[in-house]
């Protein structure tokens, strides 16, 4: 390389592997959301956003995306709206959210990484459906990590709901952590596009 070059060879090799990395290329379309409509609705959805919490909500066939709308301030200090991680939901005789029927189920583990009694077959972003592997009763709670293959692992606190007729454990979730909330929805949303892929074309 010659003496006055401004980048190395492994920086240059590094600016080429981020360029042909297609998965930094991808936009994440639901990121940002422009708003043509005046500045009326503009300054209303803005005055809104600020003060309640504010959604947009699509239907596609039998199923429901909600999506949260946050103010958000730019590098400039301007405010702009946000489409946040949608919560997905199923249609039918009531409306409920959207359950990922695991291929294999998953052990819930402890704080060390190590796998229980309790395994997942069903999650969703309120609940999840358990087998339980022990002797033992059920616990009424518990506060455990939820690790699917090639996913960070994220925490989870579910409250005992009801055995259902194959046997299997319901929990409503209670997260206290918003962010484990995002983590958990994230997934869903990450699981929902593999699982249907012609809605988020």
């Amino acid at each position: 390389m010659q003496r006055d070059a401004l980048l190395t060879q492994d920086e240059l090799d590094f600016i080429r592997t981020m360029q042909h990395n297609p998965q930094l290329n991808e936009r994440d379309v639901t990121s940002s959301l422009l708003v043509n409509g005046g500045s009326q609705i503009r300054d209303l959805l803005t005055r809104l956003a600020a003060n309640e919490q504010v959604t947009l909500q699509a239907n596609f066939e039998n199923q429901q995306m909600t999506f949260p709308l946050h103010l958000v301030e730019d590098e400039f200090h301007a405010m702009h709206l946000r489409l946040g991680v949608p919560s997905i939901y199923e249609d039918g005789p009531k409306i409920r959210p959207w359950r990922l029927a695991l291929d294999e189920p998953v052990a819930l583990e402890n704080i060390k990484g190590q796998p229980g009694p309790l395994w997942v077959h069903e999650v969703s972003c309120k609940g999840v459906l358990l087998e339980n592997r022990s002797r033992s009763k059920p616990p009424r709670q518990f506060a455990l990590w939820f690790s699917p293959s090639g996913y960070e692992r994220i925490s989870l606190r579910g409250i005992f709901e009801r055995e259902t007729d194959r046997g299997l454990f319901a929990y409503h979730l209670s997260q206290n952590d918003q962010d484990e909330t995002e983590r958990l929805r994230q997934y869903i949303l990450q699981q929902h596009r593999l699982t249907h892929p012609t809605m988020h074309l």
